[in-house]
């Protein structure tokens, strides 16, 4: 019986092992918690004795992951301590996720106030000077239990107390000088998803509060918002880039930005059928892809995509994609480059506009090779000719370096060299790109 026994033990361990992370929620409980510093002990002790034993909650993303973040966040000198922690004895109605702040006096750690979050578990914490204002706001970010909803509080702390100043629901925060005055605001953006309404609102703190200076619609379209970035469109103007999911596979961006204090959001690309400009395809052919500034010029760009040459009658899982990238001017979108992008081998081609129309390309996966051709709008690909391959190299693969060694290399990251294949009687081509041309036209990703 002691062998089956120790059988079996070895089992659970071994599929605990193979699970590796994926296993971590079921096997929670076995996981040893960081070990807590000498300050966070005594303030651990403190929280004990004040609310009996309790659950720690970690925030999941931003720069404080400890479940105890210690900092000055009132007019006072020395630190505040704020911990997270989930509750069993909570009073109806009240969530069971609360933050506990202490203060800190002769030396010594005591309780000062218990607040009840607007969540269930905590997404992110963050510090801000918002608008003129000395004073620290505390920018707290929830889920919900059903983990698809989100909120977010601002407070700020002050006479051993903490100030809800605003609480919300959100699907996109950033805090950011959107209108160029040299002070923080904060921008939220809610999506009404059965109306498939978004709504922009952009928030500062004055001597009278938390105010909000400007709100606007956005497109509508999103089901969820991806990634929201910061960036310029131009010197003088600040902007908030919003990548989205419509789902199906489909993406799009919202760009936000400020005449004043007043928010602007030119119609969002794939939203305004008059433009001509569609949203991005998301396949197995193309990777999700997010506004950069591609060109490095210091301008952020929004991408968009469009069949290449030779695939506009495929389905979309079909598609091989071009990538046009746009700018905002005079609050409208135009084109500023049109694109080959690797998601996959993380390197972007830009077209010269005589390849526009007649230069398409193919995926030769099993060799780690892009192939641009020729192509004759008449003809489609059975009057195409190779023009060049480029090669994406993984520096850990030895024979792959090693056969690369006679190639042209255009360029390399940290873990890839980028190598140029041209074809026969290429360079007799009036598609053919001149030196200068290719290593102006490829960037690494």
């Amino acid at each position: 019986m002691k062998i089956h026994s120790f059988k079996f033990f070895l089992i659970i361990l071994l599929c605990v092992t193979l699970c590796g992370c994926s296993a971590a929620g079921s096997v929670e409980n076995l996981l040893t918690p960081p070990k807590l510093t000498e300050e966070q002990n005594e303030i651990y002790r403190e929280l004990i004795n004040s609310v009996g034993n309790v659950k720690l909650k970690y925030p999941r993303s931003g720069d404080y992951r400890s479940a105890f973040v210690v900092k000055d966040i009132d007019d006072e000198p020395g630190d505040e301590a704020m911990v997270f922690y989930e509750s069993k004895n909570v009073s109806s109605g009240e969530s069971a996720l609360r933050l506990k702040i202490f203060d800190k006096t002769d030396g010594k750690w005591s309780a000062v106030y218990d607040l009840a979050c607007a969540g269930s578990e905590v997404d992110s914490i963050s510090f801000s000077k918002l608008g003129g204002m000395e004073r620290t706001d505390i920018i707290v970010c929830y889920t919900l239990l059903n983990q698809t909803e989100k909120m977010f509080s601002v407070l700020n702390y002050s006479d051993k107390t903490p100030n809800v100043l605003y609480s919300s629901a959100y699907s996109a925060l950033m805090v950011y000088d959107l209108n160029n005055d040299g002070q923080n605001e904060l921008l939220a953006v809610t999506t009404d998803k059965l109306n498939q309404r978004s709504t922009a609102m952009l928030f500062t703190e004055e001597e009278n509060g938390f105010v909000k200076l400007s709100e606007t619609d956005l497109s509508g379209g999103a089901a969820d918002y991806l990634r929201a970035s910061t960036g310029k469109l131009t010197e003088d103007k600040n902007a908030i880039f919003l990548d989205y999911t419509m789902g199906g596979g489909q993406s799009g961006t919202d760009v936000i930005y400020c005449y004043g204090n007043s928010l602007f959001c030119p119609d969002s690309v794939g939203q305004n059928p008059s433009s001509a400009i569609i949203s991005r395809l998301v396949n197995d052919y193309m990777s999700e892809i997010y506004c950069s500034d591609i060109d490095n010029d210091g301008f952020v760009e929004i991408p968009v995509t469009s069949p290449l040459p030779g695939y506009e009658t495929l389905t979309k899982p079909e598609q091989l994609c071009a990538v046009q990238w746009y700018t905002v001017t005079d609050d409208k979108f135009t084109a500023e480059y049109y694109s080959y992008f690797s998601g996959k081998y993380r390197f972007a081609l830009l077209f010269p506009n005589r390849w526009k129309g007649v230069v398409s390309a193919t995926a030769d996966f099993a060799n780690n090779e892009i192939v641009f051709v020729s192509y004759d709008p008449e003809r489609g690909f059975e009057g195409s000719s190779e023009l060049m391959r480029i090669r994406a190299v993984d520096k850990d693969d030895a024979a792959a370096m090693e056969a690369a060694g006679s190639l042209e290399v255009l360029g390399e990251s940290e873990e890839t060299l980028y190598c140029c294949i041209e074809s026969a009687g290429y360079k007799t081509w009036a598609l053919a790109l001149t030196e200068s041309e290719l290593q102006n036209s490829f960037i690494i990703l």
